[in-house]
């Protein structure tokens, strides 16, 4: 199964602006610059993922990291509860998981 970033990277925004929901506005700004920063990156760790170069064990920790950097960042706007922001970096990062996981042919849960 083929990986498409850029089809992940959609479903990931669509994620957060559903999760935010009357915050999206607001929260837009901040998703534009994570995805900016971390679209190249998280590609290369799908392929190395999916070419084996990396375990899914790596990545899933990397996740986590990501995971509390998107949530940071959206709490540090001010414009949503923790909760929220909790809920819109996992919504995100779970979808990324799930694609790498399908290019891989391993089954999530």
């Amino acid at each position: 199964m083929a990986f498409d970033i850029t089809a992940t990277f959609q479903s990931m925004e669509s994620a957060v602006q559903s999760t935010v929901t009357t915050a999206w506005p607001q929260a837009q700004a901040i998703w534009l610059q994570f995805a900016q920063t971390n679209k190249d990156i998280l590609q290369n760790m799908a392929m190395a993922t999916i070419s084996g170069g990396m375990t899914t064990e790596q990545l899933q920790s990397y996740l986590a990291d990501m995971k509390t950097t998107l949530q940071t960042q959206l709490l540090a706007s001010e414009i949503m509860a923790l909760a929220v922001a909790q809920a819109a970096a996992n919504a995100a990062l779970d979808i990324f998981w799930a694609a790498v996981n399908k290019a891989i042919g391993l089954q999530t849960t």
